[in-house]
């Protein structure tokens, strides 16, 4: 559920191929346009992938989030992997982001995150802030049967 459009809304992405390759600035061009996605976490054990709301800036991406095991597990491993789809008519995409995740604690950042406005869909209290600092970010674009 994306309250924003995103750009294939507007302009269908047209491709020969049945996949293809997008490339990172069609990939930043989804992942600002996007509101929610799919956080992975992982501890020695488990892989968890989690529905959240998030925001872009400056290429990365900032959520927020309650004390519990999807944060336990980003501060244990600090890798994360994060991802964005859309199905449109009869074409989709998918972008992935894998990095680097931690809990902001320093009063300057918090400051900063705090004026994304960035605001939990849900009314319950998310008091820490987590960002996510991309090491690879890739995407496909698919042409449906």
């Amino acid at each position: 559920m994306n309250p924003a459009p995103l750009p294939e809304d507007q302009a269908p992405h047209q491709q020969a191929n049945v996949s293809e390759p997008l490339s990172e600035d069609q990939c930043w061009e989804y992942l600002e346009a996007a509101r929610f996605g799919r956080l992975a976490t992982m501890d020695d054990e488990d892989i968890e992938i989690t529905p959240v709301n998030f925001v872009v800036d400056d290429r990365k991406l900032y959520f927020r989030t309650a004390q519990g095991p999807k944060l336990f597990r980003l501060v244990l491993t600090g890798r994360v992997a994060f991802e964005i789809d859309r199905v449109a008519g009869d074409s989709a995409w998918s972008v992935m982001v894998r990095g680097a995740g931690r809990r902001l604690t320093g009063a300057e950042e918090l400051e900063r995150a705090r004026s994304l406005d960035l605001k939990p869909w849900l009314d319950t209290e998310k008091a820490e802030f987590v960002e996510i600092e991309p090491l690879r970010v890739t995407g496909r674009s698919f042409r449906l049967g």
